[in-house]
């Protein structure tokens, strides 16, 4: 293995360690699914209503 990778490899160990990178980390997995399923919510709420047929009354 050459110094190279060997940097790269530590680089990313520490980069891993920081308390920054773990709470960016939870947060993408909290706020990923959020955020689509708030998509999906705000698509289902702009599609016009469908009404259902009134019954036909006789007079």
């Amino acid at each position: 293995m050459n110094d190279t990778t060997r940097d790269r490899s530590t680089g990313w160990a520490e980069a891993l360690r920081r308390p920054w990178t773990a709470l960016c980390a939870a947060a993408a997995v909290v706020l990923g699914p959020a955020a689509h399923t708030a998509s999906a919510l705000m698509q289902a709420n702009a599609a016009p209503l469908r009404h259902a047929p009134v019954p036909h009354r006789r007079l």
